[in-house]
C-alpha cells in the first residue's frame, strides 16, 4: 500500500510539473504555440481516451500497428491541407481566374461546416452526459441539453466579445490540463505494464469475430478519430500561411506520438474492459488498476478533452464561415451563428444518428481538398517533385473515396 501511495504522489507531481511548464510565460506568450493549440486540441480531444479499446475491439493485439498506420495516413492527408494553405489559398483570392478551384473548395467547406456544427454539439453533449453521470444526474435528458446549451453559449460569448484570442485562451487552459494528465497517465500505465510483463501473464485480448474485409471497413472509419488538423486552414485571420502549415505539422507529430504511445501502453489495461460495449467511464475506471489517483485525474481529462475539441471546432467553423463569406461576416459573429446552429441540433436532432454523417462529411472534405491540391498543382513548376506530389494526391483521393463510400462505424 505504501508503494501504491507513493506512486499516486509521484503521478500528481508529474501532472503538476507538466502543468506549470505549460503555463510558463514563454509558452503562453508564444504565437507559434498558440497556433499549434487549435489543431492539437481538435485532434487529441475527439478520440484520445476511446481509441485504444476501439482498436482493440477491431484488431486485438495488433492495435499498435493499426494506430501507427492511421497516424501516418492522417499525416499524409495533413500534407495535402498544408499544400493548399501554401499554394491554393493565394489562388482562391481570385475566384474569377480559378472558378473550378473556387467551386471545389466551396463545396468542401459546405461539407465541413455541417461536420463542425455537428461535432461541437456532439462533443459538448458527451461532456454534459459524462459530468452529470458522475454527479448523480445521469438520466436527465433535459438537464443534459440545458447544460450543453449553457456551455455552448459560454464559448459563443467568449468568441464574440474576445475573438480568436479569447477562444485560444480557453483552449490553452483546457489543453494544458489535459496534456499534464496524459503525461501522468502514460507514466502510471508504464509502471503497470512493467509489473504485468514481470508477472508473465499472457495478454488476453479477444477482438470481435469479424472477417478481414469488415475490419478494414471499420478501421477506415477510425481514421476520422484523429481528424482535426484542418482547423489550421481557417486561422488565416491571425497567422501567416507559413506558420499555420508549420504548426499544423507540429500538432500532428505531437498527437501522433501520443496516440501511438497511449494505444501501445494501454493494451494490458484494455483487456479488463468490455470491448463489446465500450464506454469512456469504463476506460476511466480501468486505469485505477494502475494507480488509484488516475480515474479521478482522467475524469478531468475526459471533460477537458471534449471541451477543448468543441472550442477548436468552433474556432475552425467560425474561420471557415468568415472565409466563405469573403470576410463580409466577421469571425466573431460567425462564432454566434455556429453556436446557435449547434444548440438547435442539441435540442432537435438525434446526435448519435447524424454524427456518422458528420464523419463522412469530414472524409468528403479531405477528398475534395485532394482535388483542390490537384488543381492548384497545375500552377506549380513541372518537375519531378510536382509529379510525385500529384501522384500522392491521386492515391490519397482514392483512399478517401473508399472511406466516404464504405467506412463502417465501430460498434
Amino acid at each position: 500500500m505504501a508503494g501504491a501511495g507513493m506512486l499516486n504522489i509521484i503521478l500528481v507531481g508529474i501532472a503538476a510539473s507538466v502543468l506549470l511548464f505549460m503555463y510558463r510565460p514563454r509558452m503562453t506568450g508564444s504565437r507559434s504555440w498558440q497556433a499549434t493549440l487549435t489543431p492539437l486540441s481538435s485532434i487529441i480531444g475527439s478520440g484520445f481516451l476511446i481509441i485504444a479499446p476501439l482498436l482493440a475491439s477491431v484488431v486485438g493485439v495488433y492495435s499498435p500497428v493499426a494506430i501507427t498506420v492511421i497516424v501516418v495516413l492522417a499525416y499524409a492527408i495533413g500534407s495535402v491541407i498544408r499544400f493548399n494553405i501554401l499554394h491554393a489559398e493565394p489562388l482562391l483570392h481570385d475566384r474569377a481566374a480559378h472558378p473550378l478551384l473556387y467551386k471545389t473548395d466551396l463545396i468542401a467547406n459546405a461539407a465541413l461546416s455541417f461536420a463542425y456544427v455537428t461535432a461541437v454539439a456532439f462533443y459538448l453533449s458527451l461532456l454534459s452526459s459524462f459530468l452529470l453521470t458522475y454527479v448523480g444526474f445521469g438520466d436527465s435528458p433535459n438537464l443534459e441539453k440545458t447544460l450543453t446549451s449553457t456551455i455552448i453559449i459560454f464559448i459563443a460569448t467568449t468568441g464574440y466579445f474576445r475573438g480568436l484570442g479569447g477562444l485560444e485562451k480557453l483552449e490553452a487552459y483546457s489543453m494544458s490540463l489535459q496534456l499534464s494528465i496524459v503525461a501522468a497517465l502514460l507514466i502510471g500505465i508504464l509502471v503497470y505494464d512493467y509489473e504485468f510483463i514481470k508477472s508473465g501473464q499472457p495478454l488476453m485480448l479477444s477482438d470481435k469475430d469479424r472477417d478481414w474485409v469488415t475490419r478494414v471497413l471499420v478501421l477506415s472509419g477510425v481514421l476520422l478519430v484523429v481528424q482535426g488538423f484542418e482547423t489550421s486552414r481557417f486561422l488565416g485571420e491571425k497567422y501567416s500561411a507559413e506558420m499555420r502549415a508549420r504548426t499544423m505539422r507540429r500538432a500532428q507529430l505531437i498527437s501522433g506520438v501520443l496516440y501511438i504511445a497511449s494505444v501501445s501502453v494501454l493494451m494490458p489495461i484494455v483487456q479488463h474492459i468490455d470491448l463489446e460495449d465500450v464506454h469512456i467511464a469504463d476506460i476511466v475506471a480501468a486505469t485505477g488498476l494502475a494507480a488509484t489517483v488516475l480515474p479521478l485525474m482522467l475524469i478531468v481529462a475526459a471533460i477537458m478533452s471534449q471541451f477543448s475539441a468543441a472550442v477548436a471546432d468552433t474556432v475552425g467553423a467560425g474561420g471557415l464561415a468568415s472565409e466563405s463569406s469573403n470576410r463580409r461576416l466577421s469571425t466573431n459573429r460567425s462564432y454566434l451563428i455556429v453556436s446557435a446552429l449547434a444548440i438547435m441540433l442539441v435540442w432537435r436532432a438525434d446526435l448519435l444518428e447524424i454524427i456518422s454523417f458528420a464523419s463522412r462529411a469530414f472524409a468528403l472534405y479531405y477528398l475534395l481538398q485532394c482535388f483542390v491540391a490537384m488543381l492548384a498543382s497545375r500552377h506549380r513548376p513541372k518537375n519531378r517533385i510536382h509529379y510525385l506530389q500529384l501522384a500522392s494526391f491521386v492515391i490519397l483521393a482514392g483512399i478517401l473515396l473508399f472511406i466516404v463510400l464504405f467506412a463502417m462505424p465501430a460498434k
